[in-house]
């Protein structure tokens, strides 16, 4: 295990190694050459990033292994140099999917990539650095993260699309009131409800899948701003690794961060979508409600109470959606006036994205997880739903067929909500009759449009989701 003595055999070297020993400051740096004194220990601390972006040590060895390609097809390192550097690196990302962990007390994780190569293949291994800079590499590895970072939000998406998707197909009867100011308005049928939020979180997909898009791009060949003097062909480091497209301007190259800003808006956005969902949960299964009950699996109860059945994983996942906004201003504070090319500040712009990330896949498969055990109290969704004050609008629109003026007809049928006994007899015989063609069942089979909250509406809703959730994006 990583973190212990570990034997690498690959190379000169095969003597065991401690890889959290100490370095003696300015020897092992990527920097050093012009300093004549160590960093101090507090500021040495204070600028490592390692703990962090140690999650881009796959990414910044697949990155590696691609300049090494590149360099030797253009003729900067030869085959007797490239080949031992490559089965390194290989060697590395083996232990790694064995569970070998990234620590030390390296600056960052291309300082690590470094030493650790160095151990197996010994000064050869800072070839990998040439016509290379840590600010093009450290994008490239970004950049590979957050695509693959949106591959898996997606996924997850679709996770929970799926199960959206199966409970409302699971009951197109049953109906509840639809809401507005948190009063009860009109009514719709519970899969219409459900498919509400399927529609919100593919608006999401979409959106992922775009900012997958803006991140799909190589930035190996820019070097620290300029480029670099050595033969550097972008598009073979983007053909090994797998990008569409390679940089237009190297200043611009290793300076944009669109990509991750767009990323922590899309984890934003998707968390605001997450929090409505889990408010309407907490509303549902208050006693006041009464429309949901959560399973014991996902529920949570009171040390002092024990009648409490709280909805946690509902109310965790509402308290947490401040975190993805705060990342979001975080990167925006961040890049606000910042000179070309790089800057220190941009180390932090990796923390955001990571926390976002990681927490975001966390809510989701709580809240797929949720909503897969929810049980649905559909007969008090239903007696909910025979409130007649749900049917006042379809009241008017009936007004209106039977000769009215809407304007009329809205003042009948708001007085007939509690004042109508205070109607002239002619009012009153038109509101009673108006009445006499109404029923749930009909004004929910009136609304049969596109769009509509009516069965004929929701099961066309439900054939477009299903083909949505079977369809998987061309890269993956």
């Amino acid at each position: 295990m990583w973190g212990q003595i570990v034997n690498f055999t690959a190379g000169h070297r095969s003597a065991p190694f401690q890889l959290h020993c100490m370095h003696e400051s300015g020897k092992t740096k990527l920097w050093g050459g012009r300093f004549q004194k160590p960093t101090d220990p507090v500021f040495e601390a204070f600028g490592r990033s390692l703990e962090s972006d140690k999650r881009l040590v796959m990414h910044d060895l697949r990155a590696c292994l691609a300049h090494i390609v590149m360099l030797t097809e253009q003729g900067v390192l030869k085959a007797e140099t490239a080949e031992p550097l490559s089965l390194a690196l290989h060697e590395i990302l083996r232990e790694l999917e064995q569970g070998a962990e990234v620590v030390g007390d390296d600056e960052d994780i291309h300082s690590w990539v470094e030493r650790v190569l160095q151990e197996k293949v010994g000064p050869s291994a800072s070839s990998i650095r040439l016509g290379r800079s840590r600010n093009d590499l450290v994008v490239t590895d970004f950049r590979l993260y957050v695509m693959e970072a949106c591959d898996e939000m997606v996924q997850r998406l679709r996770g929970l699309q799926h199960v959206l998707h199966r409970r409302a197909g699971e009951d197109l009867t049953t109906c509840l009131p639809g809401y507005t100011h948190l009063q009860r308005a009109q009514p719709v049928l519970l899969a219409h409800h459900l498919l509400a939020h399927f529609w919100a979180f593919e608006r999401d997909v979409r959106r992922f899948l775009s900012c997958r898009e803006e991140a799909d791009c190589c930035i190996l060949g820019a070097g620290a701003l300029a480029g670099s003097s050595w033969p550097v062909d972008p598009e073979i480091s983007a053909r090994e690794l797998g990008f569409s497209r390679i940089l237009d301007n190297s200043l611009d190259g290793v300076s944009d961060r669109d990509f991750a800003l767009q990323f922590l808006f899309c984890c934003a956005s998707c968390a605001i979508h997450l929090s409505r969902l889990s408010e309407e949960l907490v509303l549902w299964s208050s006693t006041e409600f009464g429309f949901v009950r959560l399973d014991d699996a996902w529920s949570t109860g009171s040390s002092l109470m024990p009648q409490k059945k709280n909805p946690d994983p509902a109310e965790l996942i509402r308290g947490k959606t401040g975190l993805f906004v705060g990342n979001l201003v975080d990167l925006l504070t961040n890049l606000k006036a910042l000179p070309l090319a790089y800057n220190r500040d941009l180390q932090q712009d990796k923390p955001p994205v990571f926390r976002s990330k990681e927490e975001l896949a966390a809510c989701l498969e709580v809240m797929t997880g949720t909503l897969d055990s929810l049980h649905f109290k559909t007969e008090t969704m239903y007696e909910a739903a025979l409130d007649r004050g749900l049917l006042i609008t379809d009241l008017a629109d009936s007004l209106v067929r039977n000769g009215l003026a809407f304007a009329e007809a809205h003042h009948l049928a708001g007085r007939s909500v509690d004042q109508t006994s205070e109607l002239d007899p002619e009012a009153r015989r038109r509101v009673e009759e108006a009445w006499a063609q109404l029923s749930l069942e009909t004004a929910l089979n009136n609304r049969s449009h596109p769009g509509a909250a009516g069965l004929k509406s929701v099961q066309r809703q439900l054939a477009k989701a299903e083909r949505l959730i079977s369809e998987q994006p061309p890269h993956l």
